[in-house]
């Protein structure tokens, strides 16, 4: 008998304490329940989180798509990472005045315009694209790919300001290396 009480109590009593918390906001007036739950300054208008703030400055604007990274010589352990293309719009009435492109915080390609609304690297520019070690499987976190390589892709406009796009690409795994233990013939 004990045990049935024991536990009809604990069932009931979570319920309970739900009825009455639900009850109780219930018996607000309409006006201060919503209240309650309102997130925003009385007398501001709503602002969506996308938007910018109204004295934010207003920068370029990077397209990039993501890199790709392939094997291009097995035996040398030698992958190369390219971008279809790369593009930088200014906002208006600024210019552009360079992009930089960073591989492992190393300047690896550097564009310079003067008195360009835009610039666009297309990526015929580098045809073999920019080499790097594709390392050994799991070099870069994961087991079946080789070294992992962050990006900086940067731009500068006559202003001063500057824009970013930033990212990593995985490369395919190099050179697979088995050490074999040394046997001596006697």
């Amino acid at each position: 008998m004990n045990k049935l009480v024991g536990s009809s109590i604990a069932v009931l009593a979570p319920l309970v304490l739900l009825f009455g918390l639900l009850g109780g906001l219930g018996g607000l007036p309409a006006g201060q329940a919503s209240a309650t739950w309102q997130t925003d300054a009385p007398g501001e208008p709503n602002r969506r989180e996308r938007q910018p703030a109204p004295d934010a400055p207003t920068i370029s604007f990077i397209d990039s798509q993501t890199p790709q990274c392939r094997m291009v010589d097995r035996e040398r352990d030698l992958c190369s990472i390219t971008f279809n293309y790369l593009s930088v719009t200014a906002d208006s009435g600024q210019y552009v005045i360079s992009m930089s492109v960073r591989i492992d915080n190393r300047i690896r390609g550097y564009y310079s315009g003067f008195f360009q609304n835009s610039m666009y690297v297309p990526g015929d520019m580098h045809p073999d694209g920019f080499l790097v070690r594709c390392g050994p499987p799991g070099s870069g976190g994961n087991a079946y790919l080789g070294k992992s390589y962050s990006f900086v892709i940067q731009a500068r406009e006559s202003d001063g300001q500057t824009a970013t796009n930033f990212g990593s690409v995985a490369c395919p795994a190099g050179l697979r290396v088995q050490h074999l233990p040394l046997v001596r013939k006697n």
